[in-house]
């Protein structure tokens, strides 16, 4: 957006998280936390508004676009982080199981989450998030891996 060092500093530190919090807000069934979640919001959007109007700081920016870009922000961020609640949720399950999986077992299941498993409408976690259809994930391990090796012979006991 081109934007100046103080309007990114505006954007980043009150604009986005704002209007974040509004929406997070708007998800909440706790009466009291909900309201201490909108006095937030409103607390860090009020310093916004605080600057721009007549004689304020940000009266010759264009403080319209800078809003409409941050509302936007807060939007994919919260888009982009709610996908993988139901993957914490998942692992805390196999976790409360298992205990303890290897970092190796953690790293292979993620990928199983994120380019395998669908949805009923086709998609995968990573064609959500990217919003592209993603490769399959079982033709990029054929043409990327090594055919595993034949087992070595045992060699048999002497009686």
């Amino acid at each position: 957006m081109q934007l100046s060092d103080r309007d990114k500093h505006l954007m980043h530190n009150y604009l986005i998280p704002g209007h974040y919090l509004k929406l997070a807000a708007s998800k909440e069934r706790d009466i009291d936390r909900k309201a201490d979640i909108l006095q937030k919001a409103q607390k860090l959007l009020s310093i916004v508004d605080s600057l721009d109007g007549p004689g304020g700081a940000c009266s010759d920016c264009k403080i319209d676009e800078i809003e409409k870009a941050a509302i936007e922000c807060a939007q994919l961020f919260q888009r982009s982080s709610s996908c993988v609640e139901g993957r914490n949720a998942q692992l805390a399950l196999r976790h409360q199981g298992i205990h303890r999986l290897s970092d190796g077992q953690l790293k292979a299941s993620t990928v199983v989450h994120n380019y395998y498993i669908k949805r009923r409408d086709g998609t995968t976690a990573a064609a959500r998030f990217f919003e592209a259809k993603t490769n399959d994930l079982f033709e990029f391990l054929l043409n990327n891996m090594d055919c595993p090796a034949r087992p070595r012979n045992r060699l048999k006991l002497a009686a």
